[in-house]
């Protein structure tokens, strides 16, 4: 394989308050991978369609206005045939595991979350 032709891994994180976004991106700044952000379910998918092959991780807040997280997730399913690993951010508990999971998620990130484990468990999930 050509090493000059190959893509960076992508993790996509998904959050309506860019404060928090910015604060993620600085945490899981993981050598070799990009990170993109969305503000939104809807920009969420427009990244996934514009970087289908290349999104590895998704990690998506759960209430953000018009799209959820469980919503985004339902509809990544028309973006992939194998979705990329999603995680659930949420404080609340309207949300169950075997939800996000049986949706084709990875599961739920409960808020507040230690930033480290969080980013040992996306390193585990990212292929170079």
């Amino acid at each position: 394989m050509n090493l000059m032709n190959k893509v960076s891994p992508k993790v996509l994180l998904v959050d309506d308050d860019t404060d928090l976004l910015d604060m993620y991106e600085e945490v899981l700044d993981i050598e070799g991978v990009q990170i993109l952000k969305a503000t939104s379910g809807a920009h969420a998918l427009e990244l996934c369609q514009q970087h289908k092959n290349d999104i590895q991780v998704v990690i998506s807040d759960s209430n953000m206005g018009a799209m959820t997280g469980m919503d985004l997730l339902k509809n990544l399913g028309s973006y992939y045939e194998t979705l990329p690993v999603f995680y659930l951010l949420t404080g609340a508990f309207d949300v169950k595991e075997t939800e996000v999971v049986n949706a084709g998620g990875r599961g739920l990130i409960l808020k507040p979350f230690d930033l480290d484990e969080i980013l040992e468990r996306i390193k585990k999930d990212i292929k170079f």
